[in-house]
């Protein structure tokens, strides 16, 4: 494979996919993230929940 000293500029389109690409990603890993921190604090969690409602 040849290398090319030609920069290649991208269109909006590109750059947009790799845009939504990376936040479909972050999206992806934060919500793994918060739904293992309530797992792990979910006794804190239940506890606020039922001093809130009683």
């Amino acid at each position: 494979m040849s290398y090319s000293s030609r920069h290649r500029y991208k269109t909006m389109r590109e750059k947009n996919e790799s845009a939504w690409k990376k936040l479909k990603i972050f999206i992806t890993f934060a919500s793994i993230a918060i739904v293992l921190l309530a797992i792990k604090n979910r006794v804190y969690i239940q506890d606020y929940l039922y001093s809130y409602f009683n």
